[in-house]
């Protein structure tokens, strides 16, 4: 990765190839504090929970075939607009398990990759078939607070577990009832998402 120091907004995206058989990915962004935990629900960006702080996070869509070409789910941050409260922003991949145990070497040409808005530039791509061949989730890193600015810190451990278990890592263990359950229906689109706020 090339060094980067973020002062704006940055775009992340999740994509894989839905065309041969049906695969759920989903991407979550966890915002943690100082001590490295999330200090409640409401700091957790997903299917279910699309926005946080009045946009500052924003998720694009809940795809949940990968049908199409390119990114399949897109989740915008507008880091100017996060309280001293949220030290980092903690990236995972799950595959939404339903059935049968899948891992990440099953889905065609899954990857995600980091955007830096005010350059355009790709700055992070992660081929996600080749690197968590044997996972089922995985968290890939974060953006955290640095001099004068935001910076990508790239971790890439491996999770067999799903959000709920990735959570718990970062202190969170209590969620509403049915907090994490996915309705099987159309690809849902945040109320948000034709704004294009930031790109």
């Amino acid at each position: 990765m090339k060094p980067n120091r973020l002062t704006a907004s940055i775009k992340i995206a999740l994509g894989w190839d839905g065309s041969a058989s049906l695969f759920d990915l989903d991407m979550m962004a966890m915002l943690v504090d100082e001590k490295d935990r999330v200090r409640s629900h409401k700091h957790i960006v997903f299917y279910n929970q699309l926005t946080a702080f009045d946009g500052a996070l924003l998720l694009s869509n809940d795809n949940q075939t990968g049908a199409g070409i390119g990114d399949d789910e897109e989740l915008y941050v507008q880091l100017s607009m996060l309280p001293a409260s949220v030290d980092k922003i903690v990236i995972a991949v799950a595959l939404y398990q339903s059935g049968v145990q899948t891992f990440f070497r099953d889905v065609n040409e899954a990857f995600i990759r980091m955007i830096n808005d005010e350059t355009k530039e790709e700055i992070v791509r992660y081929e996600l078939g080749e690197d968590f061949s044997d996972t089922s989730g995985v968290v890939i890193g974060d953006v955290r607070r640095a001099d004068n600015g935001w910076r990508i810190v790239l971790t890439g451990s491996g999770a067999t577990g799903n959000f709920q278990d990735i959570c718990n890592i970062y202190g969170l263990t209590d969620f509403p009832d049915g907090f994490f359950d996915k309705k099987k229906s159309m690809n849902k689109l945040s109320p948000l998402h034709m704004k294009k706020p930031f790109f």
